[in-house]
């Protein structure tokens, strides 16, 4: 038995024996997600799998929390596609090591089959800049990126300056997606058995990833520069494991605003 603020496993016996009553032989355990709202605007469509290919018939039952406001409080405020010549222009999108366009077409993470996704981005191992609009309201902001999973532990040190030339930058944090599309499984015949080092794959190379900006290097301004410099992290997936490339992937990059809501009237 567990019982802790944001998560628990409070009822259920050990064995049928000793059950006390029939709800005692159900197994329940209760989690908060705090640290993964997750913000919407008209609706939210919200799937969970059950087992690794969603086929376990167990019972399952959640309890999901809507915390409603008089009107949105994270708006977007502006968008770059990386790749699309117009639109890197339109931003004043540098990068002096990214690649030629990357196009990529595989899934998300989305339930057992979700369908292909085609795209067109970039990976870079040195610096990119890039300009974005924002609601000089705001209180704080919020920078989501499309990438690559591929690419193992994308790190990255972010710094905002005014959209103003000649802003000096300033630091606004460290970026880092653990992890990648590949991972390694060992299952030994022998319950003390030697590891097994069995590398598998993941077809699943979408991600997107969110970083937050703090509301000193954003409030009262309507435009921003961002430069993300990449710091690769070249830890091996398991020791013996060849080196993997290691860069920096960006598809899309999207700005959003944390605003006060209108008051009802």
């Amino acid at each position: 038995t567990m019982t802790l603020p944001l998560a628990g496993h409070p009822t259920g016996a050990t064995d049928p024996a000793s059950a006390k009553n029939d709800e005692d032989k159900i197994e329940s355990a209760y989690r908060f997600l705090l640290a993964d709202m997750m913000p919407f605007g008209k609706n939210a469509r919200i799937q969970l799998e059950h087992g690794g290919n969603d086929d376990s018939t167990e019972h399952y039952r959640s309890v999901a929390y809507w915390y409603g406001l008089p009107g949105a409080c994270l708006t977007v405020s502006d968008q770059l596609h990386v790749s699309d010549t117009a639109d890197e222009q339109m931003h004043t999108y540098a990068s002096p090591t990214a690649t030629m366009v990357d196009a990529l077409t595989s899934r998300f993470e989305l339930g057992p089959s979700p369908p292909d996704v085609t795209d067109t981005g970039r990976h870079m191992k040195g610096d990119t800049e890039f300009s974005m609009k924002l609601d000089p309201n705001n209180k704080g902001a919020l920078l989501r990126r499309r990438l690559d999973y591929q690419y193992p532990d994308q790190r990255a040190e972010v710094s905002v300056a005014d959209g103003a030339a000649g802003t000096k930058f300033e630091p606004a944090g460290t970026w880092y997606l653990a992890g990648s599309n590949r991972c390694v499984y060992s299952n030994p015949a022998a319950e003390l058995g030697p590891a097994e080092h069995t590398v598998r794959t993941s077809t699943r190379r979408f991600r997107e990833d969110e970083f937050l900006l703090p509301r000193a290097l954003t409030e009262g301004r309507s435009t921003i520069r961002i430069r993300i410099h990449f710091t690769p992290v070249n830890t091996p997936l398991f020791v013996g494991d060849p080196p993997v490339e290691q860069a920096w992937s960006e598809f899309r990059y999207a700005l959003y605003s944390y605003v006060m809501p209108p008051l009802p009237k």
